[in-house]
């Protein structure tokens, strides 16, 4: 079976050797769902001068599952069984010789927002991207299997002794950056959006500036009290379902479907899940003590006995509770014994 349920870690939202990352909410992979090829090395027909088993130049398989999943590109590799050199490769996985693979990542566009950076970038965060291709490899080029390409659509991709491709890579990102305006066409926009024409002067928008900053500091108390009401209105929201919480396990405790001891790990629960958790004490059936179960079984006899010894010996062998009456009473069977056979009877 060519088709393994092995997750690669395809790519993550950590700094590459590139010195930039990609975020996985940008990740684009309809296109690649559609043609998920597998190659090895990156190697494709063309980069090569002959097709052998060392030195394949068609795909070796396809990946399958992929997804993302908290901040990782992830997939499962399906090998070509038909495929003599691919089935080598999946045989050194499966092994655990190989265990790497690198992606052929397309960047749509990028960004320098401060908020985005981590510790250790020097690049643009790849905000949007798509996969060309991704391939099983030996050593990955980088940190975190990525590969790029530059503008030309050259493939760019890190050795492990080579990282000569990190300033072309860095440099095509930042083609990718969104174009800054020039301060002319800055103060154009901002007489605009306070309501100017775009032809009047700085002096005219620096006047209307200060207007809007006076009546927007009236405002910002207006803006306080308000996010003091959403917070209060939070708050409320948050006692209220603590207090739901609390009677649904209280209440389970006190129907005996559930013991004290058992309280603090379903108040965490049904915090996280209230309906599930309803629905799991809803189904549970209360607790009863031996002692209860027996005072009740010598209730429910205390009942069934008295209907019993109403019936003729005959009547109970024909309805079938002769025996019943047995269980409940040896004296009282035997009398009803003898009443329906006319003999006494001799059994335990």
């Amino acid at each position: 079976m060519g088709k393994l349920d092995l997750d690669f870690v395809i790519l993550d939202e950590s700094v590459v050797d590139y010195g930039c990352r990609c975020l996985m909410t940008g990740a684009e992979l309809d296109e690649f769902k559609a043609n998920p090829v597998m190659l090895y090395q990156h190697l494709r027909a063309g980069d090569l001068t002959s097709a052998t088993d060392e030195h394949p130049m068609l795909p070796i398989g396809k990946w399958y599952d992929i997804r993302t999943n908290g901040g990782k590109l992830l997939a499962k590799p399906d090998f070509d069984d038909d495929d003599t050199f691919a089935k080598k490769v999946e045989g050194k996985v499966k092994k655990g010789y190989i265990n790497a693979c690198s992606a052929w990542v397309d960047p749509v566009s990028c960004s320098e927002d401060e908020t985005l950076m981590i510790p250790g970038q020097i690049g643009p965060t790849i905000t949007q991207f798509k996969i060309r291709e991704i391939s099983i490899v030996d050593i990955p080029g980088c940190r975190n299997s990525l590969a790029i390409r530059n503008a030309a659509g050259k493939l760019l991709k890190l050795s492990s002794v080579d990282s000569s491709a990190a300033p072309q890579v860095l440099e095509h990102l930042r083609t990718l950056l969104p174009i800054k305006n020039n301060s002319e066409m800055d103060t154009k926009i901002v007489a605009l959006k306070l309501g100017l024409k775009e032809t009047a002067t700085e002096s005219e928008v620096a006047e209307k500036l200060a207007s809007v900053l006076t009546l927007a500091g009236t405002g910002s108390n207006l803006v306080t009290e308000n996010d003091s009401l959403k917070k209060q209105l939070s708050d409320l929201k948050l006692a209220a379902d603590k207090k739901k919480v609390e009677e649904l396990v209280d209440g389970g405790i006190t129907a005996k479907k559930l013991i004290a001891g058992e309280r603090e790990s379903y108040i965490k629960l049904a915090t996280a899940d209230f309906e599930t958790t309803k629905s799991v004490i809803d189904g549970k059936t209360p607790y009863a003590s031996i002692e209860s179960q027996l005072d009740q079984k010598n209730n429910d006899n205390s009942v069934e006995l008295p209907e019993l010894l109403k019936l003729s010996g005959h009547e109970l062998y024909l309805s079938g509770k002769l025996e019943r009456l047995k269980d409940l009473s040896a004296d009282h069977f035997k009398v009803k014994y003898k009443d329906a056979f006319g003999i006494e009877y001799k059994g335990k």
